[in-house]
């Protein structure tokens, strides 16, 4: 096998400061003392910040021999995925005449039920009374990494309470807890007449973390690679395209070690010691899997900088209805490629004919193919239309289904509050119809998810009757996988172009960031369109299935969204719709999301004296629309990835669920 294979270690100076003033009052008469808090100081270098928070309490009074103090140190490194090299250090003057002793500990967690509890006792010896402590703690059940003495001296001395620490800093801040037990000793009968030279003397010092020259003896064993016929064979180096790092497979000698991939570089996280030594597996990705699958490759990327243009092909499918509008200046047509929360993902752009799947006796067209490999698919009718590009069936709104309150429903029936951008909002209906008396009061009120839009009412009554899913094509459906009702602010205010927006409850004048991705102007659409497919606040917006528990993304991260739904469905983002070909205020007739209806996306865009939602108007562009207004539904699911397929996806030859 070959030997020390490349890893990108980044390593930054990053210093933060703790100061401690200790006395002590010992011996044979019982003093008081105080210590000093400590001051936490935190610097920051190439874009990562190593904090020190805590202090070593040792002011505690009425102190004897054998007294045991505990402290906490929390170490939060924040940055970009930097392996970080440092060591805990002691700097300070202890002019007792008795040594000091410490042991320090070390765990991933806040333990907040570690205790230590300290016991006088007195004895009386030829008359002599002698005084100590007894110590009782649990602490022994975490690390312990390093013990020692800190010694008498006149001068300032300098003591590495750790040897060597490593920690990875991430965007969310990585965090290690040291717990410190410093000893003032219970000397022997004739050693405790030297300790009653304490009296009056002290111990202060400061703590900080400062960078270690040691780097961490990594080695990165071997790649292997799966092969066609699902087997791994090993490989000279790191596999890329269609390739990603098989989180479950991979093995390092330290099981808390987190390798992920980033930029096609490997990153290893909660590297705490040396001698790391790992054999590293790549799977082919899910979603190329799928790919394959469904027979397709892809036309390109999208461009990560904006889209301007709707995507359309004058010269396919150019029926008269459905003719491309002038403002449809891109050609664009086929499967492209960006990233969504679980990374690859593959959306379906323009004029395509092969997006077609037949399941639970339905039509449906599938919207992108999600980066775990499930497959994301609107409702497009019970029959085929007859002229290939779209359905009016079932509700007369353009391949939307039929609701219990007939052709089209309301997105929220009330829409004078900020709550009701919300596929679900936080604070039940009072008074009359869009006559609501109690303003919600704070933003987290507001966006709680404790109650159901009018739409998602609909969604879930259609989804269990006799015209939605039946129950034996249910288990083919991920509920895993999840639908993004991004209630983020933007980060520009309506009217105020410097200003971010701020308020999102009550009636205060609100836009969304689903307003900025499609516009960043004050008073016109703008021509780049920023969408994106990944939820910003996902424990909150991104509605998963009730009994969903996460899936894992391509780098190893868990994706867990608010187990929300009561049933695996949702709606079209805003996002999808750009993808897919359409603008915010240009006409399209020449996608494969345009109907000749309106239908809703679930993406809020702003609150004024009223909420409103973004739609895809029956002329193919987008724009916001008052909530309480009626347009058509058309649901959106995921299949999952391990579905059996057949067909060509093709209006002649959907794809066949199996």
């Amino acid at each position: 096998m070959k030997k020390n294979k490349r890893v990108i270690i980044i390593v930054s100076v990053l210093i933060g400061v703790i100061g401690i003033s200790l006395a002590y009052f010992v011996g044979k008469t019982i003093f008081k003392g105080t210590g000093a808090m400590t001051e936490g100081k935190t610097a920051t270098l190439n874009g990562s910040t190593l904090e020190v928070n805590g202090n070593i309490n040792f002011n505690d009074e009425n102190i004897y021999p054998g007294h045991e103090t505990l402290s906490k140190i929390e170490v939060i490194a924040t940055g970009n995925n930097e392996l970080i090299a440092y060591n805990l250090i002691w700097n300070g003057i202890n002019s007792l005449n008795t040594e000091l002793k410490y042991k320090v500990y070390k765990t991933k967690e806040d333990r907040e039920d570690i205790t230590l509890e300290c016991n006088k006792k007195k004895k009386v010896t030829n008359g002599i009374q002698y005084l100590n402590e007894e110590c009782e703690t649990n602490i022994e059940e975490l690390d312990l990494i390093k013990e020692g003495v800190i010694e008498q001296s006149e001068i300032e001395s300098t003591i590495e309470l750790t040897d060597n620490e490593y920690i990875t800093s991430s965007q969310t801040g990585e965090k290690v807890y040291y717990y410190i037990i410093i000893e003032y000793p219970n000397l022997t009968e004739k050693e405790k007449e030297e300790q009653n030279k304490d009296i009056g003397e002290g111990f202060e010092g400061k703590v900080h973390a400062k960078i270690s020259d040691s780097k961490a003896d990594i080695n990165l064993v071997a790649f292997f690679k799966e092969t066609e016929e699902g087997k791994y064979e090993e490989v000279e180096e790191i596999p890329k395209d269609g390739y990603v790092l098989n989180q479950e497979q991979t093995i390092c000698n330290n099981k808390e070690v987190k390798v992920r991939m980033q930029n096609n570089e490997i990153i290893l996280g909660n590297v705490n010691k040396s001698g790391i030594a790992c054999y590293l597996y790549f799977s082919k990705s899910t979603s190329d899997k799928t790919l394959t699958k469904l027979n397709l490759t892809k036309a390109g990327d999208l461009p990560s900088t904006g889209i301007s243009t709707t995507a359309c092909d004058n010269n396919t499918n150019d029926i008269s209805h459905n003719k491309s509008g002038s403002n449809c200046t891109s050609t664009d047509k086929g499967i492209y490629e960006t990233e969504d929360d679980y990374g690859k993902s593959y959306i379906f752009r323009g004029t395509v004919d092969n997006n077609w799947v037949h399941f639970a006796d339905m039509y449906w067209r599938i919207i992108r193919i999600n980066g775990n490999g499930t497959i994301r698919m609107i409702y497009s009718g019970t029959e085929l239309p007859e002229d290939g590009r779209w359905a009016n069936q079932d509700s007369g709104r353009g391949a939307g289904i039929a609701t219990s309150e007939g052709t089209a429903v309301t997105f929220n029936n009330y829409s004078n509050d900020n709550e009701y951008v919300g596929y679900m909002y936080g604070t039940e209906k009072t008074g009359t119809y869009n006559n609501e008396t109690t303003p919600t009061t704070s933003y987290e009120e507001a966006h709680q998810n404790n109650y159901d839009s009018t739409i998602k009412e609909e969604i879930d009554k259609w989804y269990i009757r006799s015209s939605g899913i039946k129950e034996q094509y249910r288990d083919k459906i991920d509920v895993e996988t999840g639908f993004c009702n991004d209630r983020e602010l933007s980060p520009i205010n309506y009217g105020d172009s410097q200003g971010a927006s701020s308020g999102g409850y009550g009636k205060i004048p609100t836009t969304y960031a689903g307003y900025y991705r499609v516009m960043t102007s004050t008073s016109s659409w703008d021509t780049i369109q920023r969408p994106t497919l990944k939820c910003t606040n996902r424990e909150r917006d991104l509605f998963t299935g009730p009994d969903a528990k996460g899936t894992t993304n391509i780098i190893g991260k868990e994706i867990k969204g608010n187990n929300k739904l009561k049933t695996p469905v949702g709606l079209i983002t805003m996002d999808e719709v750009i993808m897919a070909g359409g603008l915010a205020s240009q006409y399209n007739y020449g996608y494969w999301l345009h109907t000749g209806f309106e239908y809703w996306t679930m993406s809020p865009f702003n609150f004024g004296s009223n909420a409103y939602e973004i739609l895809v108007y029956s002329n193919g562009y987008l724009v916001n629309y008052l909530v309480w207004s009626t347009a058509g539904v058309r649901p959106v699911i995921n299949l999952r990835s391990d579905v059996t397929i057949s067909g060509s996806g093709t209006i002649d030859s959907p794809y066949e669920i199996s």
